[in-house]
């Protein structure tokens, strides 16, 4: 997965998914804004485009809300902007399995409850050989349920002192959606 971490299902074979099963699709992605660091700021942002608040660090993102948008993920890339990130948004809960398929950078991986907490984070996961056989690619998932997955830059989490039990707040074009 060239710029991120795709969960996979157990039975889904050599396909990427981001799903453990057939999960209806949420709603569509937009085209989020972006910023070259994440803002410290704990109030709203009235701004447009789609943003993450973790504790107090505003993360313009952009969303993999359906199927295929969790199944190609941040796939293809080869950067991703400081502060900025991707949200994996699920229709329930579970202890979802990602993976770095085709990835070409390290990220942090942050699991947020339906709770709107930070549930786990593996920092630093490292991008695979290319390869690596499928088969072989390591799998990580949380300790916890989680319902959301915020993928940032590999180290990104330890910088900026984020951690389990963090609060989470979805802001701009995700306010008042999703539960968050």
């Amino acid at each position: 997965m060239t710029a991120g971490f795709l969960a996979i299902a157990a039975a889904c074979g050599d396909a990427p998914t981001a799903v453990p099963g057939d999960i209806p699709a949420t709603t569509p992605a937009g085209t989020p804004e972006t910023a070259s660091t994440p803002s410290q700021d704990s109030s709203e942002n009235p701004i447009k485009g789609f943003f993450v608040r973790v504790d107090d660090v505003v993360f313009p993102v952009e969303l993999a809300a359906t199927p295929e948008e969790r199944i190609r993920g941040l796939s293809g890339r080869d950067h991703l902007n400081s502060g900025s990130g991707m949200l994996f948004i699920f229709e329930n809960a579970e202890r979802f399995r990602f993976w770095m398929r085709e990835m070409e950078i390290p990220l942090d991986i942050v699991w947020i409850s339906s709770g709107c907490r930070v549930v786990d984070v593996a920092e630093n996961v490292p991008f695979p050989d290319p390869l690596t056989p499928l088969n072989e690619l390591p799998r990580y998932s949380p300790e916890s349920p989680a319902k959301y997955v915020l993928e940032i830059n590999g180290g990104e989490a330890a910088d900026l002192g984020l951690g389990i039990g963090d609060p989470v707040k979805f802001l701009g074009g995700l306010t008042g959606l999703y539960g968050c």
